[in-house]
């Protein structure tokens, strides 16, 4: 019987083998020189630099699609208790949070008290105007309504801190 088994495995894979008929190859690697960027599929000069700048420095942890941590290694990471590496894309929840507090994110960094996937503080590494260009290419595929949710609590960042700023200017003309 054992014998028997064993017989119709290995006629199965032969088969299976059959069915593949060629083997595979791999699709060509395109090097690219150093210096020179990958083709980009915008036409837009800061959504090429964001889409550039995006790949170099958030796309290893976010996802080059900005997908987010990669999938496979999501269980156990939330099995540990820990939180995932968030996709920047419309499944994700970047688009919920004002612009302030992205940029202060990426000039700043994310420490995680576990060590499991901190933000690094990219400082002053980039200008606003990169910045920018990277979040205007994240925000390029969100949706209309989070792009619009997007730009009001920015707004209303913007009013709060108008609104501090005023008062401790006011209070620190008054005191003596």
């Amino acid at each position: 019987m054992h014998l028997l088994i064993r017989a119709a495995i290995s006629l199965l894979l032969i088969v299976i083998t059959a069915a593949c008929g060629t083997t595979a190859t791999p699709p060509p690697i395109t090097l690219v020189p150093a210096g020179e960027r990958p083709p980009s599929r915008f036409t837009d000069p800061e959504l090429i630099e964001g889409e550039y700048l995006y790949n170099l420095a958030c796309g290893h942890c976010h996802g080059y699609e900005l997908q987010g941590q990669l999938a496979a290694s999501i269980p156990q990471t939330e099995l540990l208790g820990m939180h995932i590496v968030p996709p920047h894309d419309e499944t994700g929840h970047t688009w919920m949070h004002p612009d302030q507090l992205l940029i202060r994110a990426i000039r700043e960094g994310i420490p995680n008290p576990l060590q499991q996937y901190p933000m690094p503080a990219f400082g002053d590494a980039y200008s606003d105007a990169q910045i920018n260009a990277i979040l205007r290419y994240i925000r390029f595929f969100w949706t209309e309504e989070q792009r619009e949710h997007n730009r009001r609590v920015t707004e209303q960042w913007a009013a709060i801190d108008q609104q501090f700023a005023s008062t401790e200017s006011a209070t620190s003309e008054a005191s003596p």
